[in-house]
């Protein structure tokens, strides 16, 4: 379903406007490729969002854990610095009392006291240290903290950009589906005439042989296939989310005549016969159809024989869905 639904895109604008059919068809196969970049691209936006969402949140973690470690050094290193200073305040009490009691321990005592005013140096220091590690962990945790909440919110808005492509492209293929069932079912009776209905690549097929429309070497439909052809319209009157292009195919021998300079004259001219008939008898509106003219060169059958020639000789009408609303998608 997945590679039937991206190769919906395709499809977006190449039955917009009726300009010259070859040109138009080399555009809407570029917009196509764009299309289907443009979604690669969402996938792997939102692929890459979400290891990034991961990789933050495991350094998040980390930073929280030193942080809570050095949180715990700090209170130990303030309740140690809280007892060096009782100590270094008991001591200099005692030194007090001591030099009223005997001069001679003063230099000793002195001596200590340097020592305990260095150490309540070192701790302050420390102290200090760990306060701004502290402080640049909190700043790092709040920065990381605010980044991934936008990375969360762009990958929320991603996911639900892409859930809804893939809605409109199941609706599509739905609507694909159904639309080739009741041809299917419509057209029934032709079937044996030469009509046949068949799905490739998100589109609706449907080919009529040459013996069911044409006379050959003419342009101008026969009475079966111009009932054929109408019937086919009652129901795309109906499908409006459908555009149309009709295909002229020819076999590979050469044609020269007054009319026809090549098979490309006669690929087009009964394309645009069959247009004709669709729009003018058929009440399609001439927006949703395009016609083509391919020659001898898009054949059904390679093989070299009066049979392959048979089958090269057709039309084809190929319904495809408006994709419209997932080019809009694409393009936010």
């Amino acid at each position: 379903m997945k590679e039937r639904s991206l190769l919906y895109v395709t499809v977006l604008t190449l039955f917009l406007s009726a300009c010259v059919p070859q040109r138009k068809f080399q555009e809407l196969n570029d917009q196509y490729k764009a299309c289907q970049v443009s979604r690669d691209s969402l996938q792997m936006s939102v692929d890459t969002l979400s290891q990034k969402n991961t990789d933050f949140r495991l350094r998040n973690d980390q930073i929280e854990r030193d942080f809570f470690r050095l949180k715990t050094e700090l209170e130990e290193t303030e309740a140690l610095y809280a007892k060096v200073r009782t100590s270094y305040e008991q001591l200099e009490s005692n030194y007090k009392r001591i030099i009223d009691a005997s001069s001679s321990s003063q230099a000793e005592l002195m001596t200590l006291l340097k020592d305990l005013e260095k150490k309540l140096q070192q701790k302050e220091e420390e102290l200090d240290k760990k306060e701004a590690l502290l402080n640049r962990n909190m700043a790092a945790i709040e920065k990381l903290a605010a980044d991934l909440k936008i990375i969360e919110k762009e990958l929320q808005q991603r996911e639900i950009k892409v859930k809804e492509l893939q809605r409109l492209l199941s609706q599509k293929d739905s609507a694909t589906d159904r639309l080739k069932k009741i041809l299917t079912e419509s057209l029934m009776p032709y079937k044996t005439l030469g009509l046949a209905v068949h799905e490739e690549s998100g589109k609706v097929y449907v080919s009529l042989e040459e013996s069911l429309l044409f006379q050959s070497g003419r342009t101008d439909v026969d009475k079966a296939g111009r009932e054929a052809l109408l019937k086919l319209c009652e129901t795309l009157q109906k499908e409006k989310d459908f555009d149309i292009m009709v295909e002229g195919h020819t076999d590979n021998l050469p044609i020269k005549t007054a009319k026809f300079e090549d098979n490309w004259d006669l690929s087009v001219l009964r394309a645009t016969s069959v247009l004709r008939i669709m729009v003018l008898e058929g009440k399609i509106e001439p927006t949703r159809i395009i016609p083509a003219g391919r020659g001898e060169y898009q054949p059904v059958d390679g093989a070299d024989t009066k049979e392959a020639r048979s089958k090269n000789r057709r039309i084809e009408i190929i319904l495809s869905p408006d994709l419209a609303a997932v080019m809009n998608i694409i393009a936010k």
